[in-house]
């Protein structure tokens, strides 16, 4: 057993784990990391997530990121770093909380917003956390700003389809930023939930008006989204497929406002 903890601890270190400053402020949520890159003061994150290294799955700007050590989801490697306080999100295994917890290592958790008023209160959250809750607020209003909702027309219909046929769907952040920016989210009509798969099939028999889905990917994916976009091209002039790329999807804070960037230009050039 004391092994097995000697050889996890060396990896860690072998990560970048060592170069990571004992009682430091760590995250490990490459949509916390977005958060605390606008709003954290200089020299106040000690690590971020591996993700955020990685130009594919960051959320927060890479010049930034890469500047910090990067850190895992293990909960070997984190008490090894000994923070004084992790900030994480609940998709954490309860198993890696309780140990966290039974070591004494304090976290703040945050899960995946639902809405924009849910991406406000876990910005707020990081921001009461690392004791920033101006640079917090001063955030939520860049947001409200790219949020101003046109109900002059009648909403379009649109859905966002990501690698694998997930579509975002009610429930979701990414459905309340359609209705939002005047798209009326069509997942529904299909029969779909929260998260669901929509087959191609489906869709090409009921398209809507807008596609928003990634125009590149890489490996397996790569393949069946140059498929997918060969097939999309039976739709003719019926539908317009805008590039949206699949990190947009999984974090709120200010991922809002690329977001609602994509969406805003895509409706004043259908007006």
């Amino acid at each position: 057993m004391r092994a097995g903890w000697l050889s996890l601890l060396l990896l860690a270190g072998c990560n970048g784990q060592s170069d990571i400053a004992a009682g430091g402020i760590v995250s490990n949520n490459p949509c916390i990391d977005g958060v605390l890159a606008e709003i954290a003061a200089p020299g106040q994150i000690a690590a971020v997530s591996s993700y955020s290294h990685n130009a594919n799955s960051a959320s927060a700007p890479l010049d930034w990121a890469r500047t910090m050590p990067a850190i895992g989801t293990s909960a070997e490697e984190i008490i090894a770093a000994k923070p004084r306080l992790l900030l994480t999100g609940n998709l954490a295994s309860s198993g890696t909380n309780a140990a966290l917890t039974k070591a004494g290592v304090r976290f703040v958790a945050v899960g995946v917003p639902v809405d924009v008023e849910d991406n406000k209160i876990q910005i707020r959250a990081v921001a009461s956390a690392i004791g920033r809750q101006a640079a917090g607020e001063r955030l939520i209003t860049q947001i409200d700003d790219t949020l101003a909702h046109n109900d002059s027309d009648a909403p379009i219909s649109a859905i966002i389809w990501q690698n694998g046929g997930f579509v975002a769907g009610a429930g979701t952040l990414q459905d309340a930023l359609l209705a939002a920016h005047g798209f009326a989210n069509a997942s529904a009509t299909y029969g779909l939930k929260s998260w669901d798969i929509l087959p191609l099939e489906t869709l090409i028999r009921k398209p809507p008006q807008v596609i928003f889905m990634p125009t590149s990917a890489n490996g397996d994916d790569a393949r069946a989204l140059a498929a997918r976009r060969q097939l999309l091209k039976h739709l003719g002039g019926k539908t317009r497929v805008v590039n949206f790329p699949d990190k947009l999807l999984f974090c709120g804070g200010p991922t809002v406002i690329k977001v609602s960037g994509i969406l805003s230009q895509t409706r004043e050039a259908m007006q």
